[in-house]
């Protein structure tokens, strides 16, 4: 679970397609306070940590499958692109937000898009 609320800007730092598309992220988040099979909403889709480390900056690494790529933006994603980061939501935290889970349950198109004041519709 989620809050939508965004809480670091990742870099996508490498892409490798064998099999599954493989990404690493940048962060600015504690390498050492994520787990391996940590979920992380990246841009709004929930992805599972695979791997992790520092080099020259903190990263962690995650699988797509080919259904998740093509079901959200993870497959137009290039490297150097950024990336909305949200840690999980933990028992007890302010919501401040709210709750989303950042799994895809169907694709809509929008056709058409309304001015209404300084928004759009």
């Amino acid at each position: 679970m989620f809050t939508g609320i965004i809480t670091d800007i990742g870099k996508v730092e490498r892409i490798e397609k064998r099999g599954d598309t493989h990404l690493v992220i940048a962060t600015h988040y504690d390498i050492g306070a994520i787990d391996i099979g940590a979920s992380i909403a990246c841009s709004g889709v929930c992805l599972t940590v695979a791997d992790k480390g520092a080099t020259a900056e903190p990263w962690f690494a995650v699988t797509a499958s080919a259904e998740t790529l093509s079901k959200t933006t993870v497959g137009g994603w290039k490297v150097g692109d950024p990336v909305n980061l949200e840690r999980p939501l933990r028992l007890g935290d302010e919501l401040g937000g709210h709750i989303v889970v950042g799994h895809v349950d169907g694709v809509a198109e929008a056709v058409s898009v309304l001015a209404e004041g300084e928004s759009r519709r």
